[in-house]
């Protein structure tokens, strides 16, 4: 059971007005729909990696029921343990280890090695996520992976080409000038563009 004790600090979305402008070079009039797509893009990309990218810190109860050699954290990158509970006690820090590349998270005896956990349920809060991107003056850094943004402002774009043309035209030829051909999804794509979901398989989750 998973609950949020502190939920996003800021927007959740995965870039930002500028950022996006940078590479789409959209005109100021269209500063509204643009917003309006990067919501769009943004929640269509963490439905697709079944997570959420903003940091927050949360609070996961895992039944261990005995003995359990690990507990996969439910979310990503963790940046701060800040309390495993074992029952009613409180763990030091080295009484546990979290294996950042696994999600793990592992009891740890007194010679340092590990052990299984005990007792009938452990409690941990965490923070996990990304430090998103912002346009505020003097705003954090962003930690977020450039791919994962890329994907978003990639979704914006082709969310903008397909306001100006039907989405099931393929072709388009005017006589004496030339013709145009347009990438179409097919039936097993995700998204209106062809490297987001290439972008994205590195963070998602299939569980």
């Amino acid at each position: 059971m998973l609950t949020v004790v502190s939920a996003a600090a800021t927007a959740t979305s995965l870039t930002t007005l500028e950022r996006a402008r940078a590479m789409l070079d959209f005109a100021p009039e269209q500063d509204a729909t643009v917003s309006a797509l990067i919501e769009q893009a943004s929640r269509a990309i963490t439905d697709y990696c079944r997570r959420p990218f903003a940091l927050e810190t949360v609070r996961e109860v895992f039944p261990i029921n005995g003995a359990r050699l690990g507990v996969l954290l439910a979310r990503g990158p963790v940046s701060t343990i800040t309390e495993a509970r074992q029952d009613e006690e409180i763990l030091p820090s080295a009484g546990y280890w979290h294996d950042q590349a696994t999600g793990m998270l592992y009891s740890l005896g007194e010679d340092g090695y590990r052990r299984a956990w005990t007792g009938s349920w452990l409690t941990v809060t965490y923070a996990a996520g990304y430090v998103l991107p912002s346009d505020e003056e003097g705003a954090e850094s962003p930690t977020l992976p450039a791919s994962v943004e890329r994907a978003a402002i990639r979704l914006v774009g082709a969310y903008l080409s397909l306001q100006s043309r039907d989405p099931l035209v393929k072709s388009e030829t005017t006589e004496g000038i030339g013709s145009t051909s347009w990438w179409v999804p097919g039936a097993g794509s995700m998204f209106a563009d062809p490297e987001t979901e290439h972008l994205l398989q590195p963070y998602r989750r299939l569980f």
